[in-house]
């Protein structure tokens, strides 16, 4: 059972909708059609990796003193946390929308 996943159909969502859209971006699942967006646990969990991804890069850059390396580092894992979180998305009613 993949961790990112339509509720709907249960086929998996990409890689690419979680890591780069915003949070106000829906994706519309490929097999069923059903309408998704980013719900509260998704925010949360990418507030708490912002302030601590700032926290471990100064952490990184005063030990290693390169900072391409230590971006490097940080980026690594914030996007493998983004990805172990799972449940990031809701259906989203679309008569409500109308």
């Amino acid at each position: 059972m993949a961790k990112h996943q339509c509720p709907n159909c249960h086929s998996p969502i990409p890689l690419s909708y979680l890591l780069f859209s915003k949070y106000t971006t829906q994706y519309r699942c490929v097999k069923c059609s059903a309408l998704m967006a980013s719900n509260r646990r998704r925010k949360i969990t990418g507030l708490t990796l912002a302030f601590f991804s700032a926290t471990l890069y100064s952490l990184i850059n005063s030990h290693i003193q390169n900072p391409l390396l230590a971006t490097l580092v940080v980026f690594i894992v914030f996007f493998s946390i983004i990805w172990l979180v799972p449940n990031q998305v809701e259906l989203v009613d679309e008569q409500s929308k109308m």
